[in-house]
C-alpha cells in the first residue's frame, strides 16, 4: 500500500498541502474498501453457487440441462451488476478525483507524481478484483461443464435397467433391447409381431453429441504429445485413437465416422505435403 501520509515535496521545493495528501489517502482507502466489500459479496455468492451448480449437474438426467444454464446465467448477471457498480464508482468518483488532483498539482507548479501514484494504486487494486472475478467465472463454467464419463456411465446403467424389461404393448411379451438405441426405434414383438416404439431417455438421446467429446477427452494425452512434439505421425496416431474410441462408444456411427476420419486425415496430410 502506497504511503500518502505526511507532506510531499514538489520538484521546486514547495510542499504539497497536507489537505491534498489527506484527501488522496481517504479516496484511495474508500476505493479499496468498496472493492473489498464487492469481493466479499462475490465470494459469498459464487462459493455457494458453484456447490449448487455441481449438485444440479450431477443429479440432472439431461446432458444439456436448460435449468442449469439458466441458474448460471443468473449468477453471471449478478456478477455483471457488480462490475457495473464498480465502473460507476470509478467513473463518477475515482477518476474525476484523479483529474482534479492532477490539475491542482499542475496549477500549483507541483509534479503530478502523487496523482499518478494514486491512479496506479487504484488500478492495481481493481486488477485484483478482476482476477478474482475471472477465477469465479471460470469455476462457474467448470461447475456446469458436463461430466462426460459420468454421463456415459449413467447411460450404460440405464441400458442395463431397461434391456430386459421392455414389454409388448399388445400381448405383454418381453422384447429384448439388444443394444443402446439413442433415437426412438420400432421393435417387433417376437410373440405377436406387433411393432412397439422404444423411446430412449433424453440422456441416452444425447449420446451422439457426448461420444465425440468423450473420445477427445480420453485421447487428449495423445494430442498433447503432438502439440509438444509436432511430428505428423503423432497426430495421425491421435486421430486414429480418437476415432477408435468414438466408434467404441457409438458403434452404429462407425460408417459415417470412418468417412469423417478419412476426410480429416486427408486434410491433415495435404497440409504437410
Amino acid at each position: 500500500m502506497l504511503n500518502f501520509f505526511g507532506k510531499k515535496e514538489g520538484g521546486n521545493g514547495n510542499a504539497i498541502p497536507q489537505e491534498w495528501v489527506d484527501q488522496t489517502t481517504q479516496m484511495k482507502e474508500r476505493w479499496f474498501s468498496f472493492l473489498q466489500k464487492l469481493e466479499e459479496r462475490m465470494d459469498e455468492l459464487c462459493s455457494a453457487s458453484v456447490t449448487e451448480l455441481k449438485a444440479m449437474r450431477d443429479q440432472s438426467g439431461d446432458l444439456f440441462d436448460r435449468d442449469l444454464y439458466q441458474v448460471q446465467s443468473g449468477i453471471n448477471g449478478q456478477l455483471s451488476q457488480m462490475e457495473g457498480k464498480l465502473r460507476d464508482v470509478y467513473e463518477k468518483q475515482v477518476y474525476p478525483f484523479y483529474n482534479q488532483l492532477l490539475n491542482q498539482l499542475d496549477s500549483a507548479g507541483l509534479p503530478g507524481s502523487m496523482a499518478y501514484d494514486f491512479r496506479e494504486a487504484c488500478m492495481d487494486r481493481q486488477n485484483q478484483f478482476d482476477a478474482m472475478r475471472d477465477k469465479w467465472r471460470q469455476q462457474l463454467d467448470e461447475a456446469v461443464k458436463p461430466d462426460n464419463e459420468a454421463a456415459y456411465r449413467r447411460i450404460l446403467e440405464e441400458y442395463e435397467q431397461v434391456k430386459d424389461k421392455f414389454k409388448c404393448q399388445q400381448c405383454g411379451a418381453g422384447i429384448n433391447i439388444s443394444k443402446i438405441y439413442f433415437t426412438p426405434t420400432y421393435l417387433q414383438c417376437p410373440a405377436c409381431s406387433t411393432q412397439n416404439t422404444f423411446h430412449p431417455s433424453s440422456l441416452t438421446q444425447s449420446l451422439p453429441h457426448l461420444a465425440r467429446s468423450l473420445a477427445e477427452e480420453r485421447t487428449a494425452h495423445l494430442l498433447e504429445a503432438y502439440n509438444v512434439n509436432p511430428q505428423p505421425e503423432l497426430y495421425r496416431n491421435y486421430l486414429r485413437a480418437m476415432f477408435d474410441e468414438w466408434n467404441s462408444i457409438v458403434p452404429d456411427m462407425t460408417g459415417s465416422n470412418e468417412k469423417f476420419y478419412q476426410r480429416l486425415l486427408s486434410d491433415f496430410n495435404n497440409t504437410i505435403a
